[in-house]
């Protein structure tokens, strides 16, 4: 695995902040023996269909269209109200009699502040588990500094045990843009602190949407970040869109990535 010696120097010199995707849950639940459905599919069973082509259009065929966890979700909540669109997230995402794994407690150790668009209840039984203070922070939060003592977890698409919190559709984001205080911590943090995603697939919507929005956060091309890429190989496209845009990625999934980080750091190694 090549983990850059840029974050294993961050991460000990405590100025690396990490962002935890999906992934962590995801693995959580399929160590459990559960199967968790891909953005894609979930996308499509949440009802989104592709677009109808326009006939006549000439660029219909020319850029392909991705299933939208979104729109799907708008979709589903317009035919079956939110509280089923709730329910039915939570079954998809919500690991729930899943066991955290030890990517949770690693970064929990590790890390001093954990943002994440999981909505899980993970990294909080794993704290709860270790004696860990745990500081939770939800959407509307002005705060993204380090707590007084151990780790803040700042979930910017809330959490299922606060139903409220949860940022599902297009109409959600917008009823609950990111605070200004946020945004200018978030800026100043992205100028002097390495970020590291684990858990993320850079060619999901969720993703895409989180790099949206830190990159509205800075005002412009975010500074060199780094990405553990869950579960697949980077093809030559997304390399490219990705290296292009500052970005430097290798593969490797929650688990693997921080026990590597943590048995290296131990070591000394860097």
């Amino acid at each position: 695995m090549n983990l850059p010696v840029e974050v294993l120097d961050a991460v000990r010199e405590g100025r690396c902040v990490l962002f935890a995707g999906p992934r962590f849950a995801s693995e959580a639940a399929e160590l459990a023996g559960r199967a968790v459905p891909d953005d894609r599919k979930l996308a499509r069973d949440l009802g989104w269909k592709r677009p109808r082509r326009i006939m006549g259009s000439a660029v219909r065929d020319k850029k392909p269209v991705t299933p939208s966890v979104v729109e799907g979700a708008r979709i589903f909540e317009e035919a079956h109200g939110r509280e089923a669109l709730v329910g039915r997230m939570r079954l998809a995402l919500g690991a729930d009699g899943a066991a955290p794994t030890a990517a949770h407690r690693i970064a929990l150790r590790r890390f001093d502040r954990i943002f994440t668009t999981a909505m899980d209840g993970l990294f909080e039984k794993a704290a709860a588990e270790a004696g860990h203070p745990l500081e939770v922070r939800y959407r509307g939060t002005e705060d993204a500094g380090p707590p007084a003592e151990g780790t803040a977890l700042v979930k910017l698409r809330g959490g299922f045990e606060k139903p409220d919190s949860l940022v599902l559709t297009r109409a959600d984001y917008e009823r609950a843009p990111l605070p200004a205080p946020f945004r200018k911590a978030v800026r100043t943090m992205l100028r002097r602190e390495v970020v590291f995603f684990v858990g993320y697939k850079p060619d999901e919507e969720d993703f895409e949407l989180l790099w949206r929005e830190l990159t509205e956060c800075y005002g412009g091309e975010l500074p060199r970040c780094h990405m553990a890429v869950a579960q697949g190989r980077i093809d030559d496209y997304l390399w490219q869109k990705w290296v292009w845009r500052g970005l430097l990625m290798f593969t490797a999934d929650p688990v693997e990535c921080l026990e590597e980080l943590d048995a290296r750091l131990e070591a000394g190694d860097g």
